[in-house]
């Protein structure tokens, strides 16, 4: 895949899940991404480095994870391609990431610098508005996310991740998904063998 058919396939996710009713035209705008492959194991940014760039994975899975003081790691997201990723307190703020991305497939990446992109979107209204109503959706499926993890039980919780991404229970190793519906290996294998 060269350059212009990652960037086609960033235009296309734009597209889809901005809602636009009239596309960007996306050929005024001087985006100037890099193209970075990455390999399983590797990681976008870690924790606690300055995080500046915007990713559109074109291939691959990534997750979002935390590691506390004490070194336990905590899932916060997957997110398979087509996706965005990043972490926007970091962009915005210019402060250190508070999570790492870690591959968990091999991934082709465009990779955009923040402050370039951003000053793209403030001369294009439409782009702007897209990306707003993307952001919308991701603090959505994170407030979701939240109140399932406050108010059902873990057998709740795995159901729901199999319902909501059942393409990835596959691909994700299940030690990380117990780790993201908050629970240990053991008490995931048990919900599993309780469902068959």
């Amino acid at each position: 895949m060269d350059k212009q058919q990652l960037q086609q396939g960033f235009f296309d996710y734009f597209q889809k899940l901005s809602g636009l009713a009239q596309p960007v035209d996306w050929f005024q705008l001087q985006l100037n991404a890099e193209v970075r492959h990455y390999r399983k194991g590797d990681y976008l940014f870690r924790q606690g480095e300055q995080a500046a760039r915007l990713f559109f994975l074109a291939t691959g899975l990534v997750r979002y994870i935390s590691v506390d003081s004490e070194g336990k790691a905590f899932t916060q997201a997957f997110y398979a391609a087509p996706a965005l990723a990043g972490s926007t307190r970091a962009m915005v703020r210019g402060t250190p990431a508070l999570f790492s991305i870690e591959l968990l497939e091999d991934a082709l990446v465009l990779e955009f610098d923040w402050t370039l992109f951003f000053e793209q979107m403030k001369h294009c209204p439409r782009f702007l508005q897209g990306y707003v109503r993307i952001l919308e959706a991701m603090f959505i499926q994170k407030e979701e996310r939240e109140n399932s993890l406050a108010r059902q039980s873990a057998e709740q919780r795995y159901l729901q991740f199999l319902e909501q991404q059942p393409d990835l229970a596959e691909r994700i190793p299940l030690q990380y998904i117990a780790c993201y519906i908050g629970i240990t290996p053991v008490a995931l294998s048990r919900i599993r063998s309780r469902l068959k």
